[in-house]
């Protein structure tokens, strides 16, 4: 094959090229179940790395038969090895990531369900089930948030049952007057819970809200993500913890002139930040809304998923990268 091409030219390489970007582009069925393996960049498929992360790998993930779509918050469990995934249509998703040599290839033993609500009644409709933000708690407590009616509900034994109880005042700490940009990332860390709504921080009003272990109270707590996005007025949404304490933000943007871009920025509780990456065409880029990091030994991976809105024009975007510096 590389005889065939050094002889005939630039012609055969234009015509596999070609190929290629059709196969990557290929539209998915709502019913479909192939897997499409996804390069960090179209233009250039022998890039694996963006600011601090290399690339492992990643999936247009279709339909498979349950209709898979809408992910909104994303986490590693590390008991079973397995991404626990909600929806904005109010399910969960269990999937086992496949992978060789480090590198993800698929997924599968998926597992779809209905969240719950108090009273065991499926929770239907965009005003009870629109969950956004998922996280474990330090007692092993699997929580979800949700936005228009705003609230956070702790599950026992997964998310199968109903909830136990209602916590936290979303409204009132972070100051949420709009349905639909309400509390988007929950994350857990080693020294208190990070919440995050979906807007940008402004002089007189930050996006997030941090609750201290050891002074037993919340404060007002401001993020942004790198200029790039900033300047498009990305926006937090999803955030997930690293074993020391410091938290990784994931922001998103669109515009019609730009299309989507993203970018992970880490936060210490004091808030001292750090850019680990900024996402920008044209890398593949999708309205990213879910970010799991898993830590194994030395090493930290970082899985982002993106939300299709059940769209014919977006995708489901999973992609697997490794953390190569630790934010400081």
């Amino acid at each position: 094959m590389l005889m065939r091409i050094a002889l005939w030219g630039p012609l055969v390489v234009a015509t596999l090229l070609v190929g290629a970007y059709i196969y990557v582009h290929k539209p998915l069925a709502p019913d479909a179940t192939e897997l499409l393996q996804v390069p960090l960049s179209e233009e250039d498929p022998s890039l694996n790395r963006v600011g601090d992360l290399k690339y492992l790998g990643g999936l247009d993930i279709p339909r498979m038969g349950q209709n898979i779509g809408g992910l909104s918050g994303l986490r590693w469990d590390a008991e079973s090895k397995r991404l626990l995934a909600i929806t904005d249509d109010a399910r969960w998703v269990w999937m086992v990531p496949v992978e060789e040599d480090g590198r993800l290839t698929g997924v599968t033993e998926l597992e779809v369900g209905q969240l719950l609500g108090i009273y065991g009644e499926p929770l239907e409709g965009k005003q009870d089930g629109d969950s956004e933000a998922l996280y474990r708690d330090e007692d092993g407590v699997w929580g979800v948030a949700f936005e228009r009616h705003h609230r956070v509900m702790r599950y026992l034994n997964g998310l199968s049952k109903p909830p136990f109880e209602t916590i936290f005042d979303p409204e009132g700490e972070l100051e949420i007057t709009e349905p639909n940009n309400g509390l988007e990332s929950y994350a857990v860390g080693s020294q208190g819970h990070l919440m995050c709504a979906e807007r940008l921080a402004t002089q007189g009003r930050s996006n997030c809200n941090f609750y201290s272990y050891a002074e037993d109270r919340h404060t007002d707590f401001a993020v942004s993500p790198p200029e790039e996005v900033e300047a498009l007025k990305g926006v937090p949404t999803d955030a997930d913890a690293l074993s020391d304490g410091t938290f990784l933000i994931l922001f998103r943007s669109y515009s019609p002139a730009k299309g989507n871009t993203a970018a992970i920025v880490a936060y210490e509780p004091d808030g001292t930040r750090s850019e680990i990456a900024t996402f920008l065409p044209p890398l593949t880029i999708d309205n990213f809304e879910g970010l799991a990091v898993r830590e194994e030994g030395d090493r930290t991976f970082l899985y982002i998923v993106s939300d299709d809105n059940f769209s014919s024009s977006q995708r489901t975007l999973l992609m697997k990268f490794e953390l190569l510096a630790t934010p400081s």
